[in-house]
C-alpha cells in the first residue's frame, strides 16, 4: 500500500499488565466495537477508525468481474489486484454488492485492500473444499485491510503462510478454516466466523503478534480459536458460541504446542466441549476474567506449567470446572508437566445438578501450584476440591458455599452483555 495510512502497530504493554503487544492509541488497536459498522461516503472508507481514499480505488468491475455468474472470477480479480499492486496511485479493488463465484484461490497482493460494501451483500465464494478460497504466502503486506466481504468455502476458507502487517474487519468467514502459518502483526477485528467446519474457526499455527478482537463465533463443528505455539498474541471480547452443544476434545480457546506469553480475557464461551485448554507445553500465559458457560467436558483444563488463570467465572461445567493435571503418554500424545500455575479467585457455581462422576470446583492433580482465594458453589451437588497433597500445592483461602453470591452473577451477566454488544451480530 503506498500512501501512508495509519495502522495498527505493535508495541509493549506495560509488563505488570500483560506480556503482549497493543498499538498506539491513534491507530486501529481493537479497542473499537464490532458492532460499529464501517461507513462509506463519496469520497472515503472508514474502516475501525482508517480512513481510505475511494480517488486510490479501483472497481474490480471495470476488469470484468462479473457478479451472479457461473463462470470462475479469479483471473479478472487476479488483473484488478495485480493492477493496484503495480500502480503508485492505486491501492485498494473495491468489489460492489453481489455474488461472485471463484474455481480457483484468490491471491493477496502486498499493500493492495480488498473492499466490499459489506458483508452478506458482497460474497466471494469457491465450492472446492480440497483448497482455499484466499491466500497470501510470503509477504509483508503493509498494513493492507480485508474489509465488508462475506468469504465463503466448505472446510477450507483462508490460508496465510508466512505474511505480516495485515487486517481483517467487518468480514464473514463462513463454511471453513481460516488458518495462519508463521504470520505475525495480524489483526481481526469485528468478523463473523460462521458454520466453520474443522478443529477451530481460527486455526493458526507458530504465530507472533495475533489480536483477536471483538469478534463472534458461531456453530463451529469442533472448537472455535486454536493458537497453536502462538507468541506474545492477545484474545479479548470475543463471543463464542454454539447454537447447540459441542461433544468435542478441542476448545473454545485452545492453546497447544508451545504457545507462550499470550493474553486470552474477557471472552464470553459457551457451549463447547471445553471452554478453556492449555497443553502441550504452553506457559506464561495469563486467562483472566473470562466467562466459560455450559461446557459438556471441562471448564478450564491445563496440562502447562507456568500459567495464570485469574479472575474467570465458570458455570455448568460438564465434570471438572477447573482441571490442572500432567498429561502422559497415555493420555496425550504431547506429554507435558502442568506445575507452577496460579489459580487464583475463580468462580465455580452451577444453574442445574450434573450426572459427572468428576462433579468437581477445584482438581488440582499435579505439583506445586497456587490455589488461592477461588469461590466454589455447592447449590447443586458440586464437589469443593480434590488438591493434591504433599506435592507442594499451596491451598489457601478458597471458600465452599451454598449458593452465589448475587455480586458474582451480575459481574459475569454484564461482562456477557457488554462482550456481546461488542462484537457483530451473528445471523
Amino acid at each position: 500500500m503506498r500512501a501512508p495510512i495509519a495502522f495498527f502497530f505493535v508495541a509493549l504493554i506495560s509488563s505488570a499488565l500483560s506480556p503482549c503487544q497493543a498499538a498506539p492509541p491513534d491507530v486501529g488497536t481493537g479497542r473499537e466495537s464490532g458492532q460499529k459498522p464501517a461507513t462509506s461516503t463519496v469520497d472515503q472508507w472508514t474502516i475501525k477508525g482508517r480512513e481510505f481514499s475511494k480517488s486510490r480505488s479501483v472497481n474490480a468491475i471495470e476488469f470484468g468481474l462479473t457478479a451472479g455468474s457461473t463462470s470462475d472470477q479469479s483471473t479478472v480479480l487476479a488483473k484488478a489486484i495485480q493492477h493496484a499492486s503495480e500502480s503508485r496511485e492505486v491501492d485498494t479493488v473495491y468489489i460492489p454488492e453481489g455474488v461472485y463465484f471463484f474455481a480457483n484461490p484468490i491471491w493477496l497482493r502486498s499493500g493492495v485492500n480488498l473492499i466490499g460494501d459489506a458483508a452478506g451483500k458482497t460474497v466471494l465464494e469457491r465450492k472446492d473444499n480440497s483448497d482455499y478460497l484466499l491466500k497470501g504466502k510470503h509477504m509483508d503486506c503493509r498494513k493492507a485491510v480485508v474489509a465488508n466481504l462475506t468469504l465463503r468455502n466448505p472446510d477450507r476458507t483462508l490460508l496465510m503462510l508466512d505474511v505480516s502487517n495485515l487486517q481483517f474487519s467487518h468480514v464473514e468467514f463462513s463454511g471453513g478454516i481460516v488458518r495462519f502459518e508463521k504470520s505475525s502483526g495480524i489483526l481481526l477485528d469485528g468478523n463473523v466466523f460462521t458454520e466453520n467446519l474443522g478443529k477451530s474457526a481460527y486455526a493458526g499455527s507458530a504465530c507472533e503478534n495475533v489480536r483477536i478482537v471483538n469478534n463472534a463465533f458461531n456453530s463451529v463443528e469442533h472448537g472455535s480459536i486454536n493458537l497453536s505455539g502462538h507468541r506474545k498474541c492477545h484474545v479479548e471480547s470475543n463471543y463464542i458460541t454454539s447454537s447447540k452443544p459441542i461433544d468435542s476434545g478441542y476448545a473454545g480457546i485452545r492453546l497447544p504446542n508451545g504457545a507462550k506469553n499470550n493474553t486470552v480475557e474477557n471472552n464470553f464461551i459457551e457451549n463447547h466441549g471445553r471452554g478453556i485448554f492449555i497443553l502441550s507445553s504452553s506457559a506464561n500465559n495469563i486467562v483472566r476474567n473470562n466467562v466459560v458457560k455450559h461446557t459438556t467436558r471441562e471448564g478450564v483444563l491445563i496440562q502447562s506449567s507456568n500459567n495464570l488463570l485469574e479472575g474467570n467465572t465458570i458455570i455448568d461445567a460438564g465434570c471438572e470446572a477447573i482441571y490442572v493435571v500432567d498429561a502422559n503418554g497415555k493420555s496425550s500424545p504431547t506429554p507435558s508437566i502442568a506445575d507452577g500455575n496460579r489459580i487464583l479467585r475463580n468462580v465455580i457455581h452451577d444453574t442445574r445438578r450434573h450426572e459427572a462422576s468428576s462433579f468437581v470446583g477445584l482438581w488440582i492433580a499435579s505439583r506445586n501450584n497456587i490455589v488461592k482465594g477461588n469461590k466454589v458453589s455447592m447449590e447443586h451437588g458440586r464437589k469443593f476440591k480434590m488438591i493434591k497433597t504433599d506435592a507442594g500445592n499451596q491451598d489457601l483461602d478458597n471458600i465452599y458455599d451454598r449458593t452465589v453470591e448475587k455480586g458474582d452473577v451480575e459481574k459475569w451477566t454484564r461482562m456477557r452483555n457488554q462482550i456481546r454488544t461488542s462484537t457483530p451480530k451473528q445471523k
